[in-house]
């Protein structure tokens, strides 16, 4: 039987908060956001493929928290609102599969989606569900087994089978991270009190990503990317918003209440967080928010250390000047190979269209709709109630 390996998670504030404490073997990332910045299409895309997710009674997509690309499809988490989810499944080129939906009481059911994972090692789709634990599919949401117990809002996989998640923090229980391993036994980590207190009133979850079977993690707000494999916690990326990261240890201390540290957070307008970051082969993605819920998307070349950052998207390639400004839940959620997967509200690329549409004669028209077949066929079948497109983006170098 595999060695059970507990996760050590012992947390500082000042590796998170000040770069003056970091370990400087840890790569230091530094964004310089400055007001306004624009990401132009032409200048981080070698070429856009626009995927209509095709719309029918069971498709309907409202809110989408994690699509995963596996094996020539998208396991796309849907719900309404913020709970009770289900998993669309859709073909790379946005052909409705199936959808997974297993909510009830019954054996093999579950209560409430909290997040999804997929387990290479036995093609496995596994979801997190509050509060009956760990269930596990088939590709094709065939029941296979349940592994019981409360966990909490965000989880991954690695290439081993193990599955790493948080679960929420209480006094009387002071874990933040878990890990399952193959044979369905779980390690808890204990974690610094003060630092379990202080998320706890936090409102914002962790993240995670897989990537060529290793599992990476960040804690709320906190600044730095940990890669937790096997029970580990190896520092590997800190991102420095150059003086402006959110000073967390003063905002969410664990003497205040939730609504006193939001509060306070109000102050730092002009501070950032790091909302989301994903993993490709040749770049990092990090999508930040700050005090004023202003969205920034970020791409570091992996080779070249390069930063590219924007606050808008202008699209200067297909409909041009067509901008799409970045707010929390705008901006991409995923990654492929060395594509960005961002899910887009059809009337941003109606009112490109449309625009110029109208704008064109009848023969440039014509000629436009020729160079550009795909994304004039995908609006032509847009409407206002259709179905998020999916841009999926191949990121030059830089």
């Amino acid at each position: 039987m595999r060695k059970i390996i507990l996760l050590s998670l012992i947390v500082s504030f000042v590796s998170c908060q000040d770069m003056k404490e970091v370990d400087f073997s840890v790569e230091n990332i530094q964004l310089n956001i400055g007001t306004g910045q624009e990401l132009r299409l032409s200048d981080i895309a070698d070429e856009v493929e626009v995927i209509l997710l095709e719309q029918t009674n069971e498709s309907n997509i409202g809110r989408v928290e994690r699509i995963l690309p596996y094996k020539d499809k998208y396991y796309v988490m849907n719900s309404i609102g913020f709970s009770n989810g289900w998993v669309d499944v859709f073909d790379k080129h946005g052909k409705f599969v199936q959808k997974i939906d297993k909510r009830g009481e019954g054996p093999g059911e579950y209560e409430d989606l909290q997040d999804i994972a997929i387990n290479p090692k036995n093609d496995e789709l596994v979801f997190m569900t509050q509060p009956k634990g760990l269930f596990k599919y088939d590709l094709e949401g065939n029941f296979i087994s349940r592994v019981k117990g409360r966990y909490g809002m965000n989880m991954a996989a690695d290439s081993q089978g193990n599955f790493y998640m948080t679960k929420r923090c209480y006094e009387e229980t002071p874990y933040r991270l878990l890990m399952v391993n193959d044979k369905d036994s779980v390690s808890f980590g204990k974690v610094d009190e003060d630092f379990y207190i202080a998320v706890n009133h936090y409102s914002f979850t962790n993240e995670f990503d897989s990537y060529k079977g290793r599992v990476y993690y960040s804690y709320p707000c906190c600044d730095t990317i940990y890669d937790v494999t096997g029970g580990k916690k190896v520092p590997v990326w800190y991102i420095n918003y150059s003086g402006k990261n959110l000073p967390i240890d003063k905002v969410f201390a664990a003497d205040k209440s939730l609504e006193e540290s939001m509060k306070l957070m109000s102050r730092y307008q002009d501070c950032y967080r790091t909302d989301i970051f994903r993993i490709a082969d040749d770049f990092l993605y990090v999508g930040s928010v700050d005090g004023e819920k202003h969205g920034v998307v970020s791409l570091y070349s992996l080779k070249t250390g390069k930063v590219l950052s924007g606050h808008r998207l202008v699209d200067d390639v297909f409909f041009p000047d067509n901008t799409f400004t970045f707010r929390p839940f705008r901006m991409p959620i995923a990654v492929e190979d060395n594509c960005l997967l961002w899910l887009v509200d059809p009337s941003w690329l109606l009112q490109g269209y449309e625009y110029y549409k109208e704008k064109l004669s009848s023969e440039k028209w014509t000629e436009y709709c020729k160079r550009y077949p795909q994304v004039t066929e995908v609006c032509g079948k847009l409407d206002e109630e259709s179905n998020p497109v999916l841009l999926k983006i191949k990121i030059k170098n830089f």
